[in-house]
């Protein structure tokens, strides 16, 4: 009977709600190219499309770092 104060229902956790993905994290879109287009202007569209989508998967790891800290650092309140 001593320890039946400590017997009581448990606080359920509360859900965490995360936010929802940014618009930055939207897909690139891939480069229109044609037969018989000059070779560098092909070359230049498909490598600046190439930086853009590393650009935003570098940010992306750096959102995720930011969200996971968020949701650690929510855990230990």
């Amino acid at each position: 009977m001593t320890c039946a104060g400590c017997v009581g229902e448990r606080a359920k956790p509360q859900p965490i709600v995360l936010p929802e993905a940014p618009g930055w994290l939207s897909p690139v879109a891939v480069p229109n190219l044609k037969t018989g287009m000059d070779a560098r202007v092909a070359l230049a569209r498909t490598y600046t499309a190439l930086a853009l989508a590393n650009g935003r998967l570098g940010e992306g790891r750096d959102w995720y770092a930011g969200v996971r800290a968020g949701v650690a650092g929510s855990k230990s309140q």
